[in-house]
């Protein structure tokens, strides 16, 4: 069996706030990028999902049947 993955999680692990405040820090936009990263947050801010009558109905259905399947 073969530790990569184990080893590749390890690594991931190691980032620590102090990191990534630090990569935030370097980051600074011009005027320009500024607002245009202000309007496509505000407009991502506007998006809402709403997922088909469907698609609800079989979440519902799966979970009821998964229940009696418990039981």
């Amino acid at each position: 069996m073969s530790n990569f993955t184990l080893s590749v999680l390890s690594t991931l692990c190691l980032v620590t706030k102090s990191d990534i405040k630090h990569h935030q820090e370097d980051l600074s936009f011009t005027r320009e990028e500024q607002a245009s990263f202000d309007d496509t947050k505000a407009a991502l801010n506007t998006v809402h999902y709403a997922p088909r009558v469907a698609t609800l109905q079989l979440i519902f259905d799966y979970a009821a049947n998964k229940q009696k399947a418990e039981e």
